[in-house]
């Protein structure tokens, strides 16, 4: 099962080791960044759900780490939790005009911690701003930046179609379908990191589809690059010996042999 995943951004080796195995025992996936640089090179590599940032980094403050991402297409919607011994009320207001969900002072009691973790995820998901499963902006968000776009001639938009989900699911299991649509959404995240700009958008709309805006010149090598990766990978999410060629061979219930497609990844631009 994919777990929602975390970047707990704290200097205090203690504090940050003392979170970590926390929220790791409370079934999150937990990375931990000790300053601010590396918490903005891990929000757009990684694709964390959320954002637990400590103000006092020794390089850059947790304030400059949040408006760097409410900056970039892709950490625009990124839930960020500011936890924190700052209790001024200057403090407070600074990080909530950055777009912060929420504010927290050390030290902090961590079932109350968790509950707003959890609560900051399940806010960003209702509203359809962000996946909790993949991190990435989610429907409305996706509308949003494609809005913002549409009258600019030097971008492109690129949906990307996940087919036989549904064949999947039955051979598998709907858990199995969830570590498929994060491999699929890290994968567009390594591929646009790689050919891309900071500002180009990734983001998802439902479960088999994904989003790019990225400039025009390059979305032609990001779909290239994109499918021909998928299709080199799509056998590792079977079983060994299952797969021949395009399609898969299985038994149903009532152990009859059935040729199945197997997953597909196709492009559309705009």
């Amino acid at each position: 099962m994919t777990k929602p995943r975390i970047l707990i951004v704290e200097d205090n080796v203690e504090v940050a080791e003392m979170l970590n195995f926390f929220f790791s025992s409370h079934g999150y996936d937990v990375l931990v960044a000790y300053d601010g640089e590396t918490a903005i090179r891990s929000c757009r590599t990684d694709l964390p759900s959320l954002v637990l940032l400590d103000v006092g980094l020794p390089d850059i403050d947790g304030f400059t780490v949040c408006r760097t991402l409410r900056q970039t297409a892709r950490g625009r919607h990124l839930p960020v939790i500011f936890a924190t011994k700052r209790d001024r009320k200057a403090d407070k207001m600074e990080g909530l005009s950055l777009g912060a969900d929420d504010f927290i002072a050390k030290p902090f009691d961590l079932e109350e911690l968790f509950l707003r973790v959890q609560n900051a995820i399940s806010r960003s998901a209702r509203n359809s701003l962000t996946d909790p499963r993949t991190g990435l902006p989610a429907l409305e968000a996706v509308r949003q930046e494609m809005a913002r776009v549409a009258n600019l001639p030097n971008r492109k938009t690129i949906t990307f179609h996940l087919h036989h989900l549904d064949h999947f699911r039955d051979l598998y299991s709907s858990l199995a379908v969830t570590d498929v649509i994060r491999a699929t959404a890290l994968l567009l995240n390594s591929v646009l990191n790689d050919l891309g700009q900071a500002d180009d958008f990734l983001g998802q709309s439902g479960d088999d589809t994904f989003v790019i805006i990225c400039a025009a010149g390059q979305a032609n090598e990001i779909v290239e690059t994109v499918v021909k990766q998928f299709d080199e990978r799509a056998h590792q999410h079977y079983s060994f010996g299952q797969r021949e060629g395009e399609a898969v061979r299985a038994h149903d219930a009532n152990n009859n042999e059935r040729t199945l497609p197997i997953l597909k990844l196709d492009a559309e631009l705009s």
